[in-house]
């Protein structure tokens, strides 16, 4: 799914006309080419059909002509567009304790041993820290084990540009791999701080949860926050997930 995404988004030339183009997808054979026919149906709604005959194109176009028709008079193609507009999870929506503080937190500081994590925040994005959910919650990850699918939250204003989207996915990376490394884990939980966040990553045989918080949140409201939203998570996971079925493989 991640490499079909990117095989469309990756070129603007698919938004303007219908195309059939060759794509490798390794699970299904490194040794051979699948054919993509890419039509966008909306502004942010494309349709892709797989096939494995190289002279499908115009096959494929009528059936595309005939999912499109009952995705629009079952108005599912209209659902699809305003979720599309609402956008993903909102880490300020987060249900649970009204008692945790919105936003910036407390300027009392752990102990906690930190890591240097490579960049900095700049003036104009410190002025802009404190901006996000419950204690300060600035972004997660969840992944779970057992679906294998994740979601992730929206960008709040702190992490809105790019570097700063990028920045913290290093910190993600980094913090994964201290979790996951034989010579150094594995852990079931760690708690980093530093100048630019306070990071929180909880492991179980289930699910995998990286939050990443104001640099100023207090430990104890952190995690806190990461079981609420563990309880989220399960409470709306049909809505987010797809279940009912193993893990997508060919």
């Amino acid at each position: 799914m991640l490499l079909l995404s990117n095989f469309v988004s990756s070129s603007e030339s698919f938004r303007t006309t219908e195309s059939f183009s060759p794509i490798c997808l390794p699970k299904y054979n490194a040794m051979a080419f699948l054919y993509a026919y890419v039509q966008y149906i909306e502004v942010d709604t494309y349709l892709v059909l797989l096939t494995t005959n190289s002279e499908s194109f115009f096959h494929l176009k009528e059936c595309r002509i005939r999912i499109e028709n009952v995705l629009v008079k079952s108005k599912v193609l209209s659902e699809v567009q305003r979720s599309v507009l609402d956008g993903g999870l909102r880490v300020e929506d987060l249900p649970g304790d009204n008692t945790l503080p919105s936003g910036s937190v407390s300027s009392r500081l752990g102990q906690d041993k930190t890591l240097d994590i490579d960049g900095c925040l700049t003036k104009t994005e410190r002025k802009n820290t404190g901006i996000g959910g419950p204690a300060g919650l600035w972004h997660f990850m969840y992944r779970s084990n057992y679906l294998d699918q994740y979601v992730a939250s929206e960008y709040p204003p702190p992490i809105k540009s790019h570097n700063t989207q990028k920045r913290l996915f290093r910190a993600y990376q980094n913090l994964y791999a201290t979790m996951h490394y034989k010579d150094i884990g594995p852990h079931k939980m760690q708690y980093r701080k530093d100048e630019n966040y306070v990071l929180l990553c909880w492991i179980t045989q289930d699910f995998e949860l990286y939050a990443a918080f104001d640099p100023l949140a207090e430990k104890s409201s952190a995690i806190t926050v990461c079981n609420h939203i563990c309880q989220w998570i399960r409470d709306i996971e049909s809505e987010i997930f797809l279940l009912g079925a193993s893990p997508l493989s060919w």
